[in-house]
């Protein structure tokens, strides 16, 4: 532990009494120079501490988001350990695809991503300081290419499951990896896969999950604003950034590894099917050859949606053909 959250851990442990910029000096046995270099690098970082001449700092209730913050919360065995923070980066998973040689389950989280990417290539806007991103790396065990969509499903539950335990309010699914709330996209899930071409065996999976958490209306790009919502505009709850990350971790742990993942599908489609706010409902879908409406009667176990065409005909949708769009 470096000594910046060495003298965080003191101020931590301190139960909200000022700790002595001396006290701190001797039991690190630094100067109190470098005390007060790394309170005011602490500070930097977003924590709040106040500095009382002559008596010390005491910490005061701070909503940061570090590797720290993370693992300090982390009840995983094997998601998050390792997690990697940037304030900023590119995309998440751009580089986690490029450093595919990190651990299995590493997760990589920023604050702000300048080229985030959803499905299809579309732009996923990912403002600084108001909201999460994060990519999961996996190393599988013999998962069959069918497979590779569900994990979005899977993600998708532990997404909605996370946000109800912070909040309090349980978010909707939109086919195929998009949450909703009242109506409001709140997050995005895109995964990848890294198969090698002669074999067909897949080497790698990368789960990107970007989360809305603190926008108002207001803050989302006038092309947006009509859709997009965040958890405090749809719930008034400012929920941390640093626990939603850790309660992710354990929620897609708990249905990837610990119940098996692909043999526990059956389970996770029926809580997933259970979060679908339109099946019964007529949608507009969309595919490179055709657009038509149709309505939305089931998911399957692979996953797929399955339509009634106006015509009578039923169609299975695999998630990486079409496009789905539900009329306000």
């Amino acid at each position: 532990m470096t000594t910046k959250y060495q003298i965080l851990k003191l101020l931590e442990e301190s139960d909200g009494k000022l700790v002595s910029g001396g006290d701190i000096a001797e039991k690190l046995s630094i100067s109190r120079t470098a005390v007060w270099k790394q309170i005011a690098a602490l500070q930097q970082d977003g924590y709040r501490i106040i500095s009382e001449p002559s008596k010390g700092y005491l910490l005061q209730p701070s909503n940061v988001l570090s590797a720290y913050e993370i693992e300090k919360r982390l009840t995983t065995h094997t998601v998050a350990r390792p997690v990697l923070y940037f304030p900023t980066i590119d995309s998440t998973n751009t580089y986690a695809k490029t450093h595919t040689e990190l651990e299995n389950g590493t997760v990589i989280v920023a604050s702000h991503q300048t080229a985030g990417v959803g499905r299809l290539s579309r732009k996923f806007h990912s403002p600084e300081g108001q909201g999460v991103y994060l990519s999961i790396l996996l190393h599988p065990d013999m998962i069959a290419m069918a497979d590779i969509s569900t994990i979005t499903l899977l993600t998708a539950v532990a997404v909605v499951d996370t946000i109800e335990q912070l909040s309090g309010v349980r978010p909707d699914i939109k086919w195929t990896n998009d949450v909703y709330l009242h109506g409001r996209k709140l997050c995005g899930i895109l995964t990848e896969a890294t198969v090698e071409g002669e074999s067909g065996v897949i080497r790698n999976i990368i789960v990107g999950i970007g989360l809305n958490l603190y926008q108002t209306y207001e803050d989302f790009a006038p092309e947006i604003r009509d859709i997009a919502g965040s958890v405090f505009s749809e719930t008034g709850k400012k929920i941390s950034a640093a626990d939603y990350v850790a309660c992710l971790s354990k929620n897609f742990e708990r249905y990837y590894l610990d119940e098996h993942f692909p043999a526990n599908k059956a389970s996770f489609l029926q809580k997933y099917k259970d979060a679908l706010f339109f099946l019964g409902q007529t949608v507009q879908v969309i595919s490179v050859r055709e657009t038509y409406m149709a309505v939305a009667e089931d998911i399957d176990e692979n996953g797929c949606l399955i339509v009634r065409k106006e015509d009578g005909t039923v169609a299975a949708l695999n998630s990486g053909e079409i496009s789905l769009k539900i009329p306000r």
